[in-house]
């Protein structure tokens, strides 16, 4: 579903990611970890539109989409999230979901601003779909609250269902878990694999390695922008290179 081929991008002097070759098959869970100052969020933003690779190749299901407007990716069928929430706050939860099927509309500004019968009926069935996401993601009894009225794992998970909203074939989920309790780690983990089986490839960056060894299904290890390691959670977690860069020497746990 997704080839990074020779990626590379440099900030004047810092090459920030370095000649990466990352192939993420269709329907998995790939997990990208590393040391902070790795890459990986630089990479997101690579992947995601928001920045140009110097050198290399971005290709999602067969189209070379390196420096494509971000808007555009989003509509090939990438979606993501953010290290930091980044919500509507004084929108509702339900008007935060609707944002995100709106980047599919078929109506149109015109439609939205003489309110046609067709731009009618495609709001009222982007509605009816924004409801089955919160209903989904556990979050339909808070529809009308306004989204700054959640608690934190509350705005992380509606962050996810935005995201779900614009239909991806692969959702980028950049440290989801950062900040949340055991508690709320544990519904993520079980949430995560909720959604990769409806058929939705999952990219996820995270430092918990608690979640990352419990949900993917391959890995790659980055270090300085460099990719120094690729498997299976059980070969990552015994890489002597991986524990070294990433760990200091110590052990996963």
């Amino acid at each position: 579903m997704l080839r990074l081929e020779d990626l590379t991008i440099k900030f004047g002097g810092l090459t920030a990611v370095n000649s990466v070759n990352v192939e993420v098959q269709d329907g998995e869970i790939f997990g990208l970890i590393g040391p902070n100052g790795a890459g990986k969020t630089t990479l997101f933003n690579i992947v995601s539109g928001v920045y140009k690779p110097t050198s290399g190749k971005v290709i999602f299901d067969g189209e070379e989409v390196q420096g494509t407007q971000p808007y555009r990716i989003n509509q090939l069928g990438i979606a993501r999230t953010y290290q930091n929430i980044n919500l509507f706050k004084k929108m509702t939860v339900l008007e935060n979901v609707m944002v995100g099927c709106h980047s599919k509309s078929k109506e149109g500004l015109w439609g939205a601003l003489l309110k046609t019968p067709a731009q009618k009926q495609e709001e009222e069935r982007i509605k009816e779909k924004s409801l089955d996401i919160l209903k989904f993601m556990d979050l339909q009894h808070k529809a009308m609250m306004k989204a700054s009225n959640l608690s934190y794992g509350e705005q992380r998970r509606l962050e996810i269902s935005r995201a779900l909203a614009s239909d991806p074939k692969l959702l980028l989920l950049d440290e989801p878990a950062a900040g949340m309790n055991g508690k709320e780690k544990e519904e993520l983990s079980d949430l995560i694999k909720k959604i990769n089986k409806l058929g939705i490839t999952v990219l996820l960056v995270e430092h918990d390695m608690k979640l990352v060894m419990k949900v993917t299904d391959n890995i790659c290890v980055l270090n300085y922008g460099k990719k120094i390691a690729y498997g299976d959670p059980a070969s990552i977690q015994c890489n002597k290179e991986v524990i070294e860069a990433y760990l200091g020497g110590g052990e996963f746990v």
